[in-house]
């Protein structure tokens, strides 16, 4: 409590509703926003990182003084419960100008058509790159050869350019720290109730801000444009910001999703394996039979429950529809 008797929450994170006709309030992530579903076992989540508005600018010339740019770096480093952390880079741009960016060649963190966790860590990484002209010619050469690769840093080792440039690029990752921050915020979403602390796992957009603010004291709302602006619509211009959202819906491109599934299973493997595309094409084909094991095997144990709750409801039919689609599943669950 500040001396005139106001109370004051300062938070990074903060939220708004999934729909926006206009402008929402800015609310707290502990809160449930209006019309917001939540994420429950069973269900879909998918996360995206919407965009991220750069207010801060690093970029120096020695003749010529400060310029309004800075060589970006930006990613997310999620953790579905206990599972190991992932890193999934959206973006690095040389000289990128202040401002809103949200034209990643990847704006999905993770998606889970099942979800069968309690919680989710997410991690924002916005960075201008020090000395960039010694990272330019790998990251170039990792974009032209294989831009999974840099999506997923996990897969890197695996890539066909060899182990110079993935050593190169993960070295970097491992050492964001030490260059110029710009956002660097983690928050954790569970499956929870309202009034209980937790910041709950629900629809809608978050906004993850550099500073930690009062944006209710402030009156702040995130316009239909994802941008953060005041009451009267004038443009937040405090300190930069990212925005994530979260549906409940399923992401429908089905490489990525495998190919999520192999960075997630060769970070449980710590790298150990074979070196070399090729084995990024087997574990493709590996994970591919293993997603469609593991959804008859999860029909199968629907099917067989005598209760199910609405999610696991909409599961079975989802998991039904897909099966019956499948030659070799329809055929092999056609007894169940």
């Amino acid at each position: 409590m500040c001396s005139s008797g106001k109370h004051v929450m300062k938070l990074h994170w903060w939220g708004a509703p999934e729909k926006i006709a206009e402008k929402a309030e800015l609310k707290s992530p502990v809160e449930r926003f209006e019309g917001s579903n939540l994420i429950k076992k069973a269900g879909q989540v998918t996360v995206f990182l919407s965009g991220v508005m750069v207010l801060e600018k690093y970029d120096a010339n020695r003749l010529f003084g400060s310029k309004d740019t800075n060589d970006l770096f930006v990613a997310t480093t999620y953790q579905v419960g206990t599972e190991p952390t992932i890193t999934t880079v959206h973006y690095i741009k040389e000289n990128a100008e202040i401002g809103w960016h949200g034209d990643f060649f990847s704006n999905v963190v993770l998606a889970e058509d099942d979800f069968t966790s309690d919680h989710i860590t997410l991690r924002v990484q916005v960075y201008d790159l020090d000395k960039y002209d010694k990272y330019k010619d790998f990251v170039e050469k990792v974009f032209k050869e294989f831009d999974v690769g840099l999506i997923f840093p996990a897969l890197l080792p695996y890539m066909a350019f060899g182990s110079a440039i993935s050593d190169q690029i993960l070295r970097l990752i491992d050492s964001l720290d030490t260059h110029d921050r710009i956002i660097d915020e983690r928050v954790r979403f569970a499956i929870a109730e309202p009034k209980t602390g937790q910041k709950i796992l629900q629809t809608g957009h978050f906004v993850c801000f550099r500073e930690s603010i009062d944006a209710e004291d402030e009156n702040l709302y995130l316009d239909k444009n994802l941008r953060v602006v005041h009451e009267d619509g004038k443009r937040f211009d405090g300190c930069s910001y990212a925005v994530y959202t979260v549906t409940d819906e399923v992401y429908t491109d089905y490489r990525w999703k495998i190919d999520q599934k192999i960075a997630k299973l060769i970070s449980e493997l710590n790298g150990k394996g074979n070196s070399g595309e090729a084995a990024i094409h087997f574990l493709r084909k590996t994970m591919e039979a293993y997603t469609k094991y593991r959804k008859a095997e999860r029909y199968v144990e629907l099917k067989s429950k005598s209760e199910l709750t609405e999610e696991e409801k909409r599961l079975l039919n989802r998991l039904e529809r897909e099966i019956r689609s499948d030659e070799v599943l329809n055929h092999l669950l056609s007894g169940v």
